[in-house]
Formats: C-alpha cells, sequence, structure tokens
C-alpha cells in the first residue's frame, strides 16, 4: 500500500483519506512545525499532501521515494520546487479551488471599509450613536477600483465589483489591453493604478520579483483616502511601511486577510490600529471549497501513483526525468 502524508492537516476537516483509500493508499496525519518533524513524517512517504508547513530543500533530500508533493491551495511559495524538481519529485498546486471565496471576502473587505463597518460597530458598542464621526463616506459609483494583478481571482473580483458600479482598472505585465477590456477593466500602468485608484486589491503571487512590492514608494503614490486590500499573500506588502503610512494619513485604510507572519506575534502594531481590518487567512475558506481542494489534491496524487502526469504540474521540467505518461 502505498503512504501518503498531510503534514499539517487535522484530520476532521480533509476528505482525501476515502478517495486515497480506494486507490491502495493510506493517509498518515501530522501537525508539523519543524524541519526534524517533518523529516521524521515524511521520509518514507510515496506522496505529500502539504498546506502551511515548509517544505524546505533538507526536508525535500531527505524523501527516500516520495512521486509527488501536492499544496493543498493555490500559492506553492512555502515549496522548494527546485529542489524537488532535482529530486524528479513532481510538484502540485490546486489553483481552482477557492476563486468565488476569495472574491467574495475581498468584497466584503471593501465593503467593509467603504462603510466603515466595523469602527460603526464599536462605536455603538460604546454607547455612541453618531454617525458624523466617519465622514466623508463616497459613494462607490464615484470610486475606482484598481486591481494589481488580473488572475482568476482578480477577475472574479471585478464581476463582483461591477455590481455597486465602480469603475475598474488593473495593473498586469502578462496580460494584454484587449484582455482586460474584454473583462470591462482598463490596463494601466501600476504607477497610474496606485495614483488614481480608491480601492487597491492585490492579487499577485508571491515571487522573488512581488516579495515587498508594495513598499513606501508604492504607498507614497496613493491617494490620502486610498484602502488596500490584501487576500494574495502577506509578504507582497512591506508591513513597515504600511504601518507608516497609515499612521501618517499617507493612506487611510488597509484591510488584510494574510501578512508576513501567520499568526501575526501579538504585540504587532497593525493589531491595535483602528483603520486596519485583519483577517486571519480565512478568505480561502468555505465548506465546499475545502471539500473541493481535498478531493482535488487526492485525485492528483491518485494519478501520479497510477503513472499519469498530474494536471497542474508545478514544475513540468520533470517531464524530461520521469517515467509518467500524459492522460485526457
Amino acid at each position: 500500500m502505498y503512504k501518503v502524508v498531510a503534514t499539517d492537516i487535522l484530520k476532521p476537516v480533509i476528505p482525501e483519506e476515502a478517495i486515497l483509500r480506494e486507490n491502495g493508499a493510506s493517509l498518515i496525519y501530522g501537525d508539523c512545525k519543524t524541519e526534524a518533524e517533518l523529516i521524521g513524517l515524511t521520509q518514507d512517504a510515496d506522496a505529500i499532501i502539504n498546506v502551511y508547513a515548509r517544505l524546505t530543500a533538507k526536508v525535500i533530500n531527505s524523501l527516500r521515494r516520495c512521486q509527488v508533493i501536492v499544496r493543498r491551495g493555490i500559492g506553492y511559495d512555502n515549496v522548494d520546487v527546485e529542489a524537488a524538481t532535482a529530486k524528479s519529485i513532481a510538484v502540485v498546486n490546486v489553483p481552482d479551488y477557492c476563486t468565488d471565496e476569495v472574491a467574495n471576502h475581498t468584497m466584503a473587505l471593501l465593503l467593509c471599509t467603504a462603510r466603515r463597518v466595523v469602527p460603526a460597530r464599536e462605536q455603538v458598542k460604546s454607547g455612541r450613536w453618531d454617525f458624523r464621526q466617519f465622514l466623508p463616506i463616497p459613494a462607490l459609483k464615484d470610486c475606482t477600483l484598481g486591481l494589481a494583478g488580473f488572475g482568476k481571482v482578480a477577475r472574479a473580483v471585478a464581476e463582483r465589483a461591477k455590481c455597486f458600479g465602480l469603475k475598474l482598472q488593473t495593473s498586469d505585465p502578462f496580460i494584454s489591453a484587449e484582455l482586460a477590456s474584454e473583462h470591462g477593466v482598463k490596463l494601466v500602468s501600476l504607477e497610474e493604478l496606485l495614483s488614481s485608484s480608491d480601492f487597491i486589491s492585490i492579487h499577485v503571487p508571491l515571487t522573488n520579483d512581488t516579495r515587498g512590492m508594495f513598499s513606501k514608494r508604492e504607498f507614497a503614490m496613493m491617494k490620502p483616502s486610498a484602502v488596500v486590500i490584501n487576500t494574495s499573500r502577506g509578504p507582497v506588502v512591506n508591513e513597515d511601511a504600511l504601518r507608516e503610512a497609515l499612521q501618517s494619513g499617507e493612506i487611510a485604510f488597509a484591510a488584510l486577510d494574510v501578512m508576513i507572519q501567520e499568526p501575526p506575534i501579538p504585540n504587532s502594531p497593525l493589531l491595535g490600529m483602528d483603520n486596519v481590518i485583519i483577517t486571519p487567512h480565512l478568505a480561502w475558506y468555505s465548506e465546499r471549497s475545502a471539500r473541493v481542494a481535498g478531493e482535488k489534491a487526492a485525485k492528483e496524487i491518485v494519478r501520479v501513483l497510477k503513472g499519469y502526469f498530474p494536471q497542474s504540474l508545478v514544475n513540468p521540467e520533470i517531464k524530461a526525468k520521469v517515467h509518467l505518461r500524459e492522460k485526457d
């Protein structure tokens, strides 16, 4: 029987077990926090399902017979893909299980900041009742939403934002103006997006090029009334620069579902700021998306164990190194 290891998911939330068992694989559950724990759990695994744990080169080089690592989510920046490729291990992600959820959460954060929902709630809880404290509140039809990146999630956000009358623009070096126009969105430079948007929603993957992409220079370009929303990856935003921009009035609000360190340190300055909303990396989740992510992860493993390339292969370079077949 094949051995599949889930590195860091609590057993009650994953549906993979039945799919794997039906295909001759057992599933071992872990809650690994350190390299030593990961090595001890995974070194004899045929396949790995990973969420938050960091699969470093040291961990990957300890694997004796692993054929595939599935990152049970969209991003795979916590997997050393280069080390896996060198070991002829397929790396797979699950790119399309939570598009609606993240888009919905993005719009929820936008609306909460636009309508001052959180501070208004706190005012009423404290026994006060004065809407004037939260003025000015612009009409959404008079506002522009700038989407930094225009992948699946950003496009889903755009469709939702149209219902509120927001003007839409995006900056993405990998798409054409024609494609943006097909979605009713104007393609602009990043500088124009930053300077002219009322809401700036970040939808870029975490890479060497995007790490710290939003820092002092970028915040300085924004309107004093601007709202920054991040549902992508925490390290895309320089949090010290964000805090300074919020404290100085360079920008007005931030709404974050992701942070550089998760959970953040208890004394993180952002946690105590009235013009910041933080949710605990919640955007991806619904009962449906959690189930779909597990099902797709398990099916990708089954494909590999049966001798086929996975559908969402992150490192296609291994195709020249491993004896797997293509499958329609």
